[in-house]
């Protein structure tokens, strides 16, 4: 493969780091704003489910149309596209007049993101050397760690200091930065003609998790409507023919011999189970932080720096350590620390400080993401062959929206009083979880 100067591979990996980053904040600065978002336009918890589930809905469930538009269209082209989408509906969203309208305009931004994820991270993959790749993910890793280090900090002041409108304008700077970026670093590709879209599968995607997270959100807020219990259903059936399409379909949306490699298929597993904790328990602990323990936003959203900053300073030693020795470890020992700094974090009530009460868990949960990210997110970057590199990040990316998604509709199911102490234990499960699955299944080397 040719060389490409250091200055370009820079610029892709810096372009990789903004995309994704734009769109994992859209995810997890969110939360911070939901107590100040219900109040002021006097909206129930099973609203402000909605406000995080119709982003990661649409995110989830687009993410694979994305990275085969990717593919088909060219990795430039759609992160060009979706960046500039990005910038204008994060406008719209802080426009937003009603729980309605904003959950509206975030369920579409969440479709922007769906396009922009999947290339930013296949930029890495499709245009570095390959003795370059390993490590751009983990400094990709560190970077995206700062980046939202910093987000849920400055996200809390924007909305201690001016209105929850304000996170939605935090993203304006970071689109501009991404579309520079990508405009000067990324190489363009001719459109691959020969190539179709699975739209059959996309709908399908798309009708098995809104189906599914639906029931889940509306059931309990309601007494369990036969809508709510209908809707699971068809989400199941949906889910089902998507599987039957994707395995009969000529150009599908998934490519299932991707998951005859072991290691994919088992880092791709991991992926949903251990994001699935994560997102349900970064949602729960940032609102239950503010309306129980009365922490602001800004002191919430500075709770998480001590694993942001971990990530930030060890991902690229982790992501070494892990190319020499192997990810099986790494992988596998991480998400028990995750699980046992989420047990550390249940007692949280109103006499809480952060000293004693928080960080001691913030900091166990914070080393088993840094184990963790770095080596999942190569390993299943590395499994996939050069010429898949799209679909492989938009399957990976989707399961690690798919997880919060999912993990978030659960959180009502035991009613608003009990939410932080059931989703928490559900979180750790989920965790744990993802440790035997990757201690059990993934190996050095590709099978």
């Amino acid at each position: 493969m040719r060389r490409f100067p250091l200055s370009q591979n820079v610029l892709t990996i810096a372009a990789a780091i903004t995309g994704s980053s734009a769109v994992m904040l859209g995810e997890s600065v969110v939360s911070l704003a939901l107590p100040s978002i219900g109040k002021t336009l006097n909206v129930p918890f099973a609203s402000l489910q909605w406000v995080a589930d119709g982003y990661n809905l649409t995110l989830a469930s687009c993410i694979l149309f994305g990275g085969s538009l990717g593919d088909v269209l060219g990795l430039r082209r759609v992160y060009l596209w979706s960046a500039c989408a990005f910038l204008a509906l994060s406008l719209l969203c802080a426009l937003a007049w009603s729980g309605l309208t904003l959950i509206l305009f975030r369920a579409v931004l969440g479709i922007a993101g769906a396009l922009l994820t999947p290339v930013s991270l296949a930029v890495l993959n499709a245009q570095l050397p390959k003795d370059l790749r390993t490590r751009a993910v983990a400094y990709w890793t560190a970077a995206t760690s700062i980046v939202l280090a910093l987000g849920p900090l400055v996200g809390g002041y924007l909305v201690d200091v001016f209105s929850w409108r304000a996170i939605f304008l935090f993203n304006v700077p970071l689109a501009l930065i991404a579309l520079a970026l990508g405009y000067s670093a990324l190489k363009d590709a001719p459109m691959r003609k020969d190539l179709r879209i699975d739209w059959a599968g996309a709908i399908l995607a798309f009708l098995f998790l809104a189906g599914i997270t639906f029931g889940l959100i509306e059931g309990p807020a309601n007494d369990w409507p036969v809508l709510a219990i209908a809707a699971i259903a068809g989400g199941v059936v949906c889910f089902f023919a998507f599987i039957w399409w994707e395995r009969r379909a000529s150009r599908p949306l998934v490519d299932f011999a991707l998951f005859r490699n072991r290691n994919f298929s088992a880092t791709n597993a991991a992926t949903l189970l251990l994001y699935a904790a994560f997102g349900g328990f970064g949602f729960l602990f940032s609102y239950f932080l503010q309306t129980v323990s009365g922490f602001s936003a800004t002191a919430a959203g500075a709770a998480f720096l001590p694993v942001s900053a971990m990530l930030g300073v060890a991902s690229g030693q982790v992501g070494s350590y892990a190319a020499r020795f192997g990810p099986r470890w790494f992988m596998g020992l991480g998400p028990f620390f995750c699980a046992a700094g989420m047990v550390m974090l249940l007692p949280l009530g109103p006499q809480t400080t952060y000293l004693t009460g928080v960080l001691p868990g913030i900091v166990l949960f914070g080393i088993g993401l840094t184990l963790t990210v770095a080596p999942l997110t190569a390993t299943a970057l590395n499994s996939a062959p050069d010429e898949k590199s799209g679909i492989a990040s938009a399957i990976n990316n989707g399961l690690a929206s798919a997880g919060p998604l999912i993990a978030i509709a659960l959180l009502g199911l035991g009613g608003l009083e009990h939410a932080y102490l059931l989703g928490v234990w559900i979180c750790v499960v989920l965790a744990v979880l993802a440790g035997l699955v990757s201690l059990t299944f993934v190996r050095k080397a590709s099978a």
